[in-house]
């Protein structure tokens, strides 16, 4: 089994898999994800500068290591859908899906024609041309995973419509915006927040497609595995990086503090 498709095969087998979101322009964050056994990683370009060179270096070191790697695109028109699938990403993730036709964009765009207007290549992902090019675009669109972000009430209230719409594998929960819409800000675990997001996680379960979500701490873990959610983006590196480090100088100044 390729990197690649490590995560559609855990999910496929309606088995749990563990992401860390990224956010710093490094491939040693995605080896060091690799090194802690996440199963995938997904490289942020909607919040972030990362460029397509810093990228593809990126993609390149999660195919090495044996993760999969999702980028989340800045919107469902973005020329970077085709961009980051042609380097090798094992899908996409769209923010900010508030209606059947932005997710159809977004579909349109990761797939080969009939169902979509993605381009031919032969790049990476074709083995320079080494491979069965005929063959290809079908190959790719059944390995692809194409992910639809709910993160505001109008998303909420077309959620079914959303995902059943063919050419979409999976919806992810954005509890931060959709919390920040509704007038409450960062209050993730508001009733109104987790009641929303256990809606997305059962429009999910009766499309037939994969639940993913963004845990804000261990005790959502339960709730979500109950709810039929198996992509789990468990930490970010930066989250990740600021708590070690404050722990670290923590540390020494209480060490310090005792000379």
């Amino acid at each position: 089994m390729s990197a690649r498709l490590r995560l559609k095969s855990l999910l496929d087998a309606g088995q749990a898999a563990g992401g860390l979101f990224v956010s710093i322009p490094a491939p040693e964050i995605v080896e060091i994800a690799a090194v802690a056994q996440f199963d995938y990683v997904l490289i942020d370009l909607e919040h972030t500068l990362i460029d397509g060179a810093v990228l593809e270096h990126m993609l390149a070191a999660a195919d090495r290591a044996g993760v999969s790697a999702l980028v989340r695109v800045p919107d469902a028109d973005s020329e970077r859908i085709l961009q980051s699938l042609d380097a090798g990403a094992a899908g996409i993730v769209v923010p900010r899906v508030s209606t059947p036709a932005q997710a159809e964009a977004a579909v349109r765009r990761a797939r080969f024609a009939p169902r979509g207007v993605r381009g031919l290549n032969a790049g990476r992902l074709g083995r320079y041309g080494a491979c069965d090019l005929p063959g290809m675009p079908a190959r790719l669109d059944g390995e692809t995973l194409v992910i639809a972000m709910i993160e505001d009430p109008a998303g909420l209230e077309a959620v079914a419509a959303i995902a059943g719409l063919d050419g979409i594998d999976g919806l992810l929960f954005g509890a931060a915006d959709y919390s920040q819409a509704i007038g409450m800000p960062w209050q993730t675990s508001a009733p109104e927040v987790t009641q929303a997001g256990s809606a997305v996680a059962r429009a999910c379960r009766e499309a037939g497609i994969h639940g993913f979500a963004i845990p804000r701490a261990d005790t959502d873990l339960p709730r979500l595995l109950a709810e039929g959610v198996r992509g789990l983006l468990a930490a970010n590196d930066r989250g990740l990086l600021r708590r070690a480090l404050s722990d670290a100088d923590r540390a020494w100044r209480n060490a310090a503090g005792d000379l």
